[in-house]
């Protein structure tokens, strides 16, 4: 995976080389990875959207049992940890 800053995204060319080789970008801010730029085709736009959604469900889901412990998870718990995950990811 390769990793590209913010502001060498105004490269265009460069750009879309590195990601039709690569086919996933890893964005950074300040040097820490802030975004993933993947490549699709307009076919596959939908079906990938709905991956990555389960995909990133997923790892909420994943995070909010490792936090819960042993203890079991409130339904509060569960809505404070997704909406923590959405906000971090601009949803919210």
């Amino acid at each position: 995976m390769n990793y590209l800053a913010v502001k060498d995204l105004k490269k265009t060319r460069e750009l879309w080389s590195n990601l039709d080789t690569e086919k996933e970008l890893i964005i950074t801010r300040d040097g820490r990875p802030s975004a993933i730029l993947i490549s699709i085709t307009p076919e596959t736009v939908e079906e990938s959207l709905v991956e990555i959604r389960k995909a990133l469900f997923s790892i909420s889901l994943s995070r909010a049992r490792r936090e819960g412990g042993l203890k079991p998870i409130t339904y509060e718990e569960i809505e404070s940890i997704t909406a923590k995950s959405r906000k971090s990811r601009g949803l919210i």
